[in-house]
């Protein structure tokens, strides 16, 4: 995106004269009083043992006791060192600063655009007359909530901590289950004015380094503004999703699936500000498991993996496969009558079903955004209304509310949510064809054609190089269908899914 001529231009490098770094970093900033300044950008003057220094931090991201402590002790330092030596370089005093001051991460920085970032982050930065570097203390504290259960993948038994808004945190989650020393955590800036944190971990000794390097090179060549929309700007910036659907990256609120993704041999993806991580390549199965089927023993969880199969293909194609019965109704027996719509309404039934979905997208988005104190009567309201007085001025048979309100609880009881989102209008595609079908007297053509063309797009998608309907297609069995089919015991996981390309294809549990 486009910025302005002076933001494009290199920053000076650092001055030895303390009042040239100043005057440049506060027309910079914007630091001062007034309109046209930051009052959140502090800066203060210092005089210790005749030296003069200017420091830099940024209101909100630090304790007032914790810098309080430092300076004290900074001045303590600088006074000793004085003292200890007659004749010193202002090099050799930041040196002795660098590791004497008494706190954990303490660090000069040669670039002013470092500098620049650094202050921007949170980070105390200080400067000294007559040296041409700064002095870096990371005073921060987070502005972060505290950790709670996740909102989605949810979970009867098992852990209850989540991600939060903070990478650092999100990072220390992970490690927490995950003491590996091939463990790599690489931190970029992606934005070029929101200078967003992003975190790309992997296991080293597993993780495909093609894989890593595709990714890595992608982030580091986002060429945006801002990342505001934090993750799901990220995925659309390095997975080229234009208007695909399908989601091409699961994301997660739960730091166990993060663990088990890394161990499998998948990058993650930590980007500050997101209370999900991005777990990368996928495939559409993939997206299909949920955490609580490894808390639970293995044929009950095979049961629930084999339910949730059934609700993502219902999700897809019980609608068309509904109108397609009604379409031939003479040809149900009387066992499938249930299957039968034939009230004479105004509006045709394909016209019907498409009332209903969207209604419901409506209803959904009302109890969404409303605030919580309204979201109930939202609810009453709208079941009270589709519950009985649609159906009463013919305006919805009840066949097509029950079907549609099947469909409905069949999304939301999908893991991935991206994914019941593109199932929604793979559905409606699916729909519309089999009226096209009917309308031009091609009887079951319109259904059929429909879902030939689903199975070839989500056939030929990828995501990050790998086939997105693997392993049915190309179909593997071992260390493939058979974990999509069943919920192995943990003993009997020895391998990692082959379409990765792991550098260690054996796993144990």
């Amino acid at each position: 995106m486009a910025m302005t001529e002076p933001k494009n231009e290199p920053l000076p490098p650092i001055s030895t004269k303390l009042e040239d770094n100043i005057n440049y970093l506060n027309e910079l900033l914007g630091v001062g009083q007034g309109p046209g300044h930051s009052w959140d950008i502090m800066a203060k003057s210092f005089n210790f043992s005749k030296l003069n220094m200017m420091s830099y931090v940024l209101n909100g991201y630090f304790l007032t006791m914790n810098v309080v402590l430092i300076l004290d002790d900074l001045e303590k330092r600088i006074q000793t060192f004085v003292t200890e030596n007659e004749s010193y370089t202002l090099h050799d005093l930041m040196n002795y600063l660098n590791t004497n001051v008494a706190f954990v991460q303490v660090q000069p920085v040669t670039k002013m655009e470092d500098v620049v970032r650094f202050i921007l982050s949170g980070p105390m930065v200080t400067f000294v007359d007559g040296y041409d570097a700064a002095l870096l203390i990371d005073t921060r504290i987070y502005p972060m909530r505290s950790i709670q259960e996740p909102e989605i993948e949810r979970v009867v038994r098992g852990p209850r901590d989540g991600f939060t808004e903070t990478m650092l945190m999100n990072t220390a989650l992970i490690r927490r289950r995950l003491r590996e020393p091939s463990l790599r955590a690489e931190l970029m800036q992606v934005g070029l004015r929101s200078k967003t944190d992003v975190s790309l971990m992997y296991l080293e000794d597993v993780a495909n380094p093609d894989t890593v390097k595709t990714i890595r090179e992608r982030l580091e060549s986002i060429q945006t503004d801002i990342v505001a929309m934090a993750e799901q700007s990220v995925t659309e910036l390095i997975g080229n999703v234009k208007w695909n659907p399908y989601p091409i990256v699961r994301y997660t609120e739960r730091p166990d699936v993060a663990a088990t993704a890394l161990v499998e041999g998948h990058v993650v993806i930590v980007v500050d500000t997101s209370p999900e991580v991005i777990i990368a390549p996928i495939t559409f199965f993939q997206l299909l498991q949920h955490p609580e089927e490894y808390h639970q023993y293995p044929s009950v969880g095979t049961y629930r993996r084999w339910t949730m199969l059934i609700a993502a293909f219902i999700t897809i194609f019980l609608p068309g496969l509904f109108l397609l019965v009604n379409f031939h109704s003479e040809l149900v027996p009387k066992q499938l009558a249930f299957f039968k719509a034939d009230r004479a309404d105004p509006l045709p039934l394909w016209l019907e079903l498409i009332v209903a979905e969207v209604a419901i997208d409506i209803l959904r988005l009302a109890v969404m955004t409303s605030p919580l104190t309204l979201a109930s009567m939202v609810s009453i309201m709208a079941a009270i209304i589709f519950g009985q007085f649609v159906s009463q001025i013919h305006l919805l048979q009840p066949e097509v509310l029950v079907y549609m309100a099947f469909v409905m609880v069949a999304q939301f009881s999908l893991t991935s949510y991206d994914l019941a989102s593109a199932n929604q209008l793979s559905r409606l595609f699916i729909l519309i064809c089999t009226q096209l079908g009917f309308a031009f007297h091609l009887r079951a053509v319109g259904f059929g054609v429909a879902v030939f063309i689903w199975l070839v797009y989500v056939m030929t998608r990828k995501s990050f190089g790998i086939p997105y309907f693997w392993p049915l297609m190309p179909f593997k069995w071992k260390n493939g269908m058979d974990n999509v089919l069943l919920r192995k015991p943990f003993t009997t996981i020895h391998g990692r899914p082959g379409v990765l390309r792991p550098k260690i294809q054996k796993r144990d549990g």
